[in-house]
């Protein structure tokens, strides 16, 4: 019997997934056994953390470089793309089990948004191969990249329009910030997916190499998320902060006034930029 604890709602860009019965609202008191997946930071899991420390054996699967849980059993790939690609692994030549149609979508959808649909450049030749068997199980994958990628609501287009607005670009064009505080926002529906992608906004502006783009949760604390395009290791950045992730995606969180925290975060940026005086 399995349980999946998710104190969030489900993404709108995920809700076909298929599974979404084995999420429980009321979670049993213990587990005998509890995974932690694609999780570098156990204090993310919030009020699941309970859950995952109470548990007989304690698992993380993960393909982070920053990853910091401690567990009994820890299986980190750093060189898979996605924990997609682990969990495919161990399905076939460990758990010695049968993918099916539901566990193919699963997967591919998994491996598609962490390689950010095979453009972002932990994409390998192994990924490929994955994604090419997984497609043999007939899953609608233009639906996947239409449902994760492409469809935006009216909120997000809203939150587009106003991150496009506070676009600032530094060293040279090579750095771009851009925000939301809490008035951005105010009046919106916003839900926590809303915000998926906006940090790109910057990345594709031609001439970036780092973009910083931060979103007010709290007064004067915000969320912080990085993306590089070719050299820059923003997982390294985000450290510094108490964060971490991907060589070329990462996050972290910061509290103070947005001016300072823009001067910080430039002022950590900037020295890992070639060409930036």
């Amino acid at each position: 019997e399995v349980d999946v604890l998710i104190e969030e709602e489900i993404p709108s860009n995920l809700d076909f997934l298929p599974g979404q019965e084995l999420i429980k609202s009321n979670p049993q008191k213990t587990y005998n056994v509890s995974v932690n997946i694609d999780n570098g930071d156990i204090t993310r899991l919030g009020e699941r953390e309970h859950y995952f420390w109470s548990s007989k054996v304690k698992l993380s699967i993960d393909h982070h470089a920053t990853n910091k849980v401690m567990a009994d059993y820890s299986y980190v790939d750093t060189r898979s793309a996605a924990t997609g690609e682990i969990i495919y692994d161990l399905i076939l030549n460990y758990l010695k089990t049968d993918i099916d149609k539901d566990i193919a979508l699963c997967l591919y959808t998994a491996i598609v948004t962490d390689t950010g649909g095979f453009r972002y450049t932990n994409t390998t030749s192994r990924t490929l191969r994955i994604c090419a068997e997984l497609l043999n199980f007939d899953i609608d994958f233009p639906y996947v990249i239409k449902k994760v990628f492409d469809m935006v609501s009216y909120t997000k287009m809203n939150l587009m329009k106003q991150t496009m607005n506070s676009l600032l670009l530094y060293g040279d064009g090579k750095l771009a910030v851009s925000f939301l505080t809490l008035k951005d926002i105010k009046n919106l529906n916003v839900e926590n997916d809303d915000y998926e992608g906006l940090v790109n906004i910057g990345r594709n502006l031609e001439g970036v190499e780092v973009s910083l783009f931060l979103r007010e949760e709290q007064d004067n604390h915000f969320r912080g998320n990085l993306r590089s395009n070719d050299y820059v290791d923003v997982s390294k950045i985000a450290e510094k902060f108490g964060g971490g992730g991907h060589k070329r995606a990462a996050g972290f969180n910061i509290n103070g006034k947005l001016d300072d925290s823009i001067d910080m975060l430039v002022s950590a940026i900037l020295p890992e930029i070639r060409g930036v005086d």
